[in-house]
């Protein structure tokens, strides 16, 4: 099952905060296994400036993350490998998939329902789907605001291996009063920087 189909309220809690858009003196950071006699994993840069943690999870996973715990402004990068469900080509059927997973699993969510959800090829690689979703919590902030999640991410297959794949995310989890004008583009360098490496 691609991983984008996992976010769960456990997931949107553990939305950390973000700052500016990445510089090009942040360190690029890889994901990458070897099994079988494959060698396989992807690199992204991630957000330059003081306060990002790195931190892995799973096996071989990374996070990059800023304000642990925040509710009211908090973001999150999170890279990982998954194991497709189904092929990705042709890609419109991929696109689908993943459409119809997400739309499934919040129809009936006590957490949160989908306020926008866009699933469109990626034009800068042929081999990826982009997901931009817009998840309304159904409980509000403290003060009554209106609590949101919002992702920005690449969903991609490999190539060579029909059982591999790759999906890099930039969560922005936010109040009203938080929500970030530019969110598409400082996601949109981050998710651009990705490069997939297969051996």
């Amino acid at each position: 099952m691609p991983a984008a189909v996992r976010t769960t309220f456990s997931i949107l809690l553990a939305l950390h905060s973000a700052s500016a858009l990445a510089a090009p003196s942040a360190e690029p950071i890889r994901v990458s296994y070897t099994e079988q006699e494959r060698a396989y994993g992807f690199a992204f840069t991630p957000p330059a400036g003081k306060g990002w943690k790195q931190d892995k999870w799973g096996s071989g996973n990374v996070s990059v993350d800023l304000n642990a715990g925040s509710t009211t402004d908090s973001r999150k990068i999170e890279a990982y490998m998954t194991r497709p469900d189904v092929p990705i080509a042709p890609i419109g059927g991929y696109i689908e998939n993943i459409k119809r997973k997400l739309e499934r699993d919040f129809s009936n969510s006590p957490v949160a329902s989908i306020s926008s959800l866009q699933v469109s090829e990626y034009a800068a690689d042929k081999r990826c789907a982009r997901i931009h979703m817009l998840l309304q919590l159904r409980e509000p902030a403290a003060d009554g605001q209106r609590q949101w999640a919002e992702q920005y991410t690449l969903s991609c297959g490999s190539l060579r291996y029909d059982d591999v794949g790759y999906e890099l995310r930039y969560f922005h989890r936010y109040v009203d009063a938080r929500r970030d004008p530019q969110l598409e583009a400082k996601a949109s360098q981050v998710l651009g920087s990705m490069v997939i490496e297969e051996n």
